[in-house]
C-alpha cells in the first residue's frame, strides 16, 4: 500500500473539466513534482490533496484512510504558497510558531521547535525580524519553516520559487531538497519550470489539459518521453517526421536518408511516424560504425554561453545540435553542408 493514493480524481468548474481521471501513488518520503503549463490542472490536484477543493469524483487516501472529504485542518498537511503569505505584524519567530500556538502546544515546546526550524532553514539569527526586513528568498524559507513546524505528514509546495530571481531560485531549490531529505517528509511540488522538476524530484508527473501525460523518474521523462507533448515540453528537442522502411529491422528514413532506431517502430512499411532527438545527442565529425549519419545544411548558429546551438536542415526537416563553446573549435559556417551523427539509442520514437 502506497503512502498517498489518488484514484480517478476529477474536477469540474461548471462545464469545464479541469482534472481528468488523475491517479497517482506516492510513497512515504518521496518527492513528487507535478509539472505542466499554466491551466493544465496541476494546482487543482494539489488543492484537492490539501482539502481546499472537493473533487467532483474520485478518492484520496493517506496511509490507507479515505481523506477525500476530511477538513484541511485534520489532514496533517503543511502548505507553502507562491506568495509568502507571512503575517506582516508578526516576527519571524512568531510566524513559525503560529501553527504550534493554534495547536495548543506548551510554551517551552514552541520555543524549542521554533529554534529547531530556524536552524534548519539557516536563519537562527533572524527570529526577531519582521517579514518586510527579509529578502524574498528568506521570506520563503520562513514560510517553509512555518509549514514544517507542526510536523505534517505531507508537505505541499505550490510554485514557491516562481516569484524569486534566477540565482535565488537555484539556491533555494537546493535548500528545499536538503530539508526534505533530512526530514524524510512526503512532498508534492507544483511547478511549470522543467529544470526545477528534473533537479528536485524522485519522480515527475507531466500534466497536460487536466490529464497525466507521463509519470517517471527525471531521467525517464527526459530521455524517454512517450508523447509528443512530453518531448516538446521537457527540454529542448527536435521533433521530426520519419518514414518506416522495415519495422522488423528497425529502419526508417529522415529526409530520404536511412536511420536505425533501438526499438521497432509501430506501424508498417511506408507509414509516417514522429521521432525526436535531443540537441546534445547529435555530434559532428567522425562517427562510430553503429551510429546513424545524416547530411545536413547549416541554417543558423546561436551563441548561448557555454554552448553554441547549430540549426540545420535535412531535406524538409529542421534539426538542432548543441556543441560546447570552445576556443579551439568554431561552429560550422551558415550555408555549409555537414555530416551529423547520433546513436540509435538516442532516436526517440513518439507514441503520438
Amino acid at each position: 500500500m502506497s503512502y498517498v493514493e489518488i484514484s480517478k480524481l476529477n474536477k469540474y468548474f461548471g462545464p469545464n473539466h479541469v482534472v481528468k481521471d488523475v491517479s497517482l501513488k506516492i510513497e512515504k518520503g518521496e518527492f513528487i513534482s507535478l509539472l505542466g503549463p499554466s491551466g493544465c490542472g496541476k494546482t487543482t490536484v494539489l488543492r484537492m490533496l490539501a482539502g481546499f477543493e472537493l473533487p467532483s469524483s474520485g478518492q484520496i487516501k493517506v496511509e490507507g484512510v479515505d481523506m477525500t472529504s476530511v477538513a484541511t485542518a485534520k489532514r496533517g498537511i503543511g502548505m507553502v504558497f507562491q506568495a509568502y503569505a507571512l503575517f506582516p505584524n508578526m516576527t519571524v519567530a512568531d510566524n513559525v510558531a503560529f501553527g504550534l500556538k493554534v495547536a495548543g502546544k506548551l510554551t517551552s515546546e514552541i520555543k524549542s521547535r521554533v529554534e529547531e526550524m530556524l536552524t534548519l532553514i539557516k536563519l537562527p539569527h533572524l527570529g526577531s525580524r519582521y517579514p518586510f526586513q527579509l529578502s524574498g528568498g528568506q521570506q520563503q524559507r520562513v514560510a517553509l519553516a512555518r509549514a514544517l513546524a507542526n510536523q505534517p505528514r505531507i508537505l505541499l509546495l505550490d510554485e514557491p520559487l516562481s516569484a524569486l530571481d534566477a540565482k535565488i531560485r537555484v539556491s533555494l531549490r537546493e535548500e528545499i531538497r536538503d530539508v526534505q531529505r533530512a526530514l524524510g517528509i512526503t512532498t508534492v511540488f507544483v511547478t511549470h519550470d522543467q529544470e526545477e522538476a528534473l533537479s528536485m524530484s524522485d519522480r515527475v508527473v507531466v500534466m497536460n489539459e487536466g490529464s497525466v501525460e507521463q509519470l517517471g523518474t527525471p531521467l525517464e521523462i527526459y530521455n524517454q518521453p512517450r508523447t509528443r507533448f512530453v518531448a516538446s515540453f521537457v527540454g529542448t528537442l527536435t521533433i521530426m517526421k520519419a518514414t518506416i522502411v522495415d519495422p522488423a529491422a528497425r529502419t526508417l528514413t529522415i529526409g530520404d536518408q536511412p536511420v536505425t532506431s533501438k526499438l521497432s517502430p509501430y506501424g508498417k512499411a511506408g507509414d509516417e511516424v514522429s521521432v525526436a532527438l535531443r540537441p546534445e545527442a547529435i555530434s559532428l565529425g567522425k562517427a562510430k560504425p553503429s551510429a546513424n549519419t545524416l547530411n545536413a545544411t547549416v541554417t543558423d548558429t546561436n551563441f548561448l554561453g557555454s554552448i553554441v546551438r547549430v540549426k540545420m536542415q535535412c531535406g524538409s526537416q529542421n534539426i538542432s545540435l548543441d556543441m560546447f563553446n570552445q576556443t579551439t573549435s568554431k561552429p560550422p559556417i551558415v550555408g555549409s553542408t555537414v555530416k551529423i551523427n547520433f546513436d540509435q539509442n538516442d532516436l526517440v520514437l513518439l507514441a503520438s
